[in-house]
């Protein structure tokens, strides 16, 4: 059992592996309900996956999509768009990346309807994380949890 698997079991959180894209992913989902988020509920897959290879903007930015595209298609709550939305962090692990990779990651500019799209790296060599750095508009009641969540599951692994 590898340490994203290890982690999600331990989180309640995990519910799979799956090859997605041709990489290997440990997937965990979250179904998550407030009131400040406008009565909404949030259905969040959070997909961890690992590779050797250099990451490049076109890796990650497919990667992205493609994990964007398994949440949609399995998303156990609400219908979109009805009080519910549906998130997917993608989360890829490598020892190398290239500055086109980051920028991807640092600015996000994917958004969809009722839906966030969250790309992230994780530098296995640094034990750094690579994540948007600041809150877009679209969504921002949602953000600060997403923060935390992604912030969370890198400090564990």
């Amino acid at each position: 059992m590898n340490s994203a698997e290890q982690l999600l079991k331990a989180e309640n959180i995990f519910i799979g592996e799956e090859i997605i894209g041709g990489i290997p992913c440990q997937i965990g989902y979250i179904k998550k309900f407030k009131w400040s988020w406008f009565a909404t509920q949030l259905n969040l897959f959070v997909i961890i996956g690992q590779t050797e290879k250099a990451v490049d903007r076109q890796m990650i930015e497919t990667f992205s999509k493609n994990c964007f595209d398994y949440s949609i298609k399995n998303n156990r709550g609400w219908f979109r768009g009805l009080q519910s939305g549906v998130g997917s962090i993608s989360m890829l692990q490598a020892s190398k990346f290239d500055e086109g990779a980051i920028d991807f990651c640092e600015k996000l500019s994917k958004s969809h309807w009722s839906a966030f799209e969250i790309p992230v790296l994780y530098d296995t060599s640094a034990r750094e994380l690579i994540r948007y750095k600041k809150n877009p508009l679209w969504g921002m009641i949602y953000f600060p949890f997403f923060s935390k969540t992604i912030d969370h599951i890198a400090a564990r692994l």
